[in-house]
């Protein structure tokens, strides 16, 4: 186990940068840049023992997911947050439950929040199916918050 090769590290970070492409987590990436950071270390100094090379692998990995989530995730929502009536028109979501008659209440869930909240009442004009992709299309009873409604139609 001690011949752990500079590039042993680099191909694991290849692979495992290129598994975020299949497992969209975004978290397995900065894992692959730590690989990354560790075998470009060992080409440096090639005598690095493997606790500091698995050192340096776990601090540069978990310090990447930190320094991601913490400074740019949250700058990421506070951006994209729609709280603006007039923004929420138009934006698309998937229908959570179904609405086969006109006039029944439904459950719809958006990707990202808009008006405050990911999930919400809709109304619609036209039976809707659980996983149809819906846009919003009006906001009802907008006096209170909680009060409100979307009134959305299917994307075809």
């Amino acid at each position: 186990m001690e011949n752990i090769l500079w590039w042993h590290w680099i191909v694991l970070g290849i692979i495992l940068v290129l598994m975020e492409l299949v497992v969209p987590s975004f978290t397995i990436f900065w894992f692959g840049l730590g690989a990354l950071v560790t075998g470009l270390l060992l080409a440096i100094l090639p005598e690095i023992s493997l606790k500091w090379q698995l050192l340096v692998f776990s601090v540069s990995s978990i310090g990447f997911t930190i320094f991601w989530f913490r400074l740019f995730v949250p700058r990421k929502k506070n951006k994209t947050l729609l709280v603006d009536e007039q923004a929420a028109i138009g934006q698309t979501g998937i229908a959570a439950t179904r609405a086969r008659v006109p006039g029944e209440i439904g459950r719809v869930v958006f990707s990202v929040p808009v008006l405050d909240d990911e999930s919400w009442m809709y109304l619609a004009d036209e039976p809707i199916e659980t996983g149809d992709r819906v846009r919003v299309i009006a906001v009802l009873s907008p006096a209170d918050h909680k009060d409100r409604i979307l009134k959305i139609e299917k994307v075809r």
